[in-house]
């Protein structure tokens, strides 16, 4: 009897603890391990914030300046209607002056492909423009004003935020969004005003404000970065010009408040978040599933 219970107990398959075997990291794999088991070496190969790169005050202020030379130039044409509308100055004095300066531009660089093709382009806009500015002057007859009003600040929101920055010089400008809404813009705020030649100039103004000045900024900045400071410091003072001769001395200066805050102050907000940034990587895998065609 003692030597049958002996081979009995000694038959019976020996049982690894746990602990003793080895822990993979494998969902599907059956393991003796509890589904809350942590391996002494899953903490080991955690790392933080590797991929967060880190900003310069400087790098900051570059790419904001993107933002408010482009806000800038939408409250120029903004602004621009609303001495129009009010009946501050004629419509054709500003258009002029764009005109000649984009011509002058235009004509410069037209000795690329690139820049002939604009040209003709420009043209050719012009041309439809004045042909269906009587069109276009009638659009929102019917539609009261404060509707239009709230219509051309929701454009130009969206527009601030859809449109292309150009903050990689290397990659191409695509700007098909922001052109789309500054078109539409300009269509909604010029059906108010009362001549036709008058929404044809004021739509050739925000064509050459709105369309074509962010375009030879992005090229000014791959040959000449910091004329780029020059043109949106001149644009800062030409805006809060009219902004105090249109609506006073208390809008330019809240005007001026603004644009010092997104060029000076959001770059340092934003390097004050970034030590609040915390992400983790750790020595999972990413699932992928592979599909299998069943026969």
């Amino acid at each position: 009897m003692q030597n049958t219970n002996s081979y009995a107990v000694n038959s019976l398959p020996l049982r690894t603890p746990p602990r003793a075997r080895q822990w993979k990291k494998l969902l599907y794999l059956r393991q003796p391990f509890p589904d809350n088991y942590t391996h002494v070496s899953f903490l080991d190969q955690l790392k933080r914030n590797t991929t967060v790169a880190q900003y310069s005050y400087f790098k900051l202020f570059n790419d904001f300046s993107l933002i408010a030379f482009y806000g800038l130039l939408l409250l120029l044409a903004n602004v621009n209607f609303s001495a129009i509308y009010s009946s501050l100055w004629g419509a054709h004095v500003p258009t002029v002056i764009s005109l000649a300066v984009s011509v002058v531009l235009l004509v410069t660089d037209a000795s690329s492909a690139s820049g002939r093709r604009e040209l003709k382009l420009y043209a050719v806009i012009t041309m439809l423009l004045l042909i269906f500015s009587p069109t276009l002057r009638s659009l929102t007859q019917s539609t009261s004003l404060d509707s239009v009003w709230a219509l051309s600040f929701i454009l130009t929101c969206v527009n601030v935020v859809y449109h292309d920055y150009g903050l990689d010089l290397a990659s191409l400008y695509k700007s098909v969004v922001s052109t789309n809404l500054s078109f539409a813009n300009a269509i909604v705020l010029a059906s108010r005003l009362l001549l036709s030649m008058a929404a044809f100039s004021y739509l050739v103004f925000a064509l050459e404000v709105c369309v074509l000045t962010p375009v030879f900024d992005f090229r000014l900045r791959k040959r000449f970065a910091k004329l780029h400071y020059f043109v949106m410091a001149a644009v800062c003072t030409l805006v809060f010009c009219m902004l105090y001769f249109v609506h006073g001395l208390k809008f330019a200066v809240g005007y001026l408040a603004g644009a010092m805050f997104v060029l000076f102050g959001l770059p340092l907000y934003f390097l004050f978040l970034q030590r609040y940034k915390n992400e983790l990587q750790g020595p999972w895998d990413t699932a992928k599933p592979v599909f299998r065609s069943g026969r």
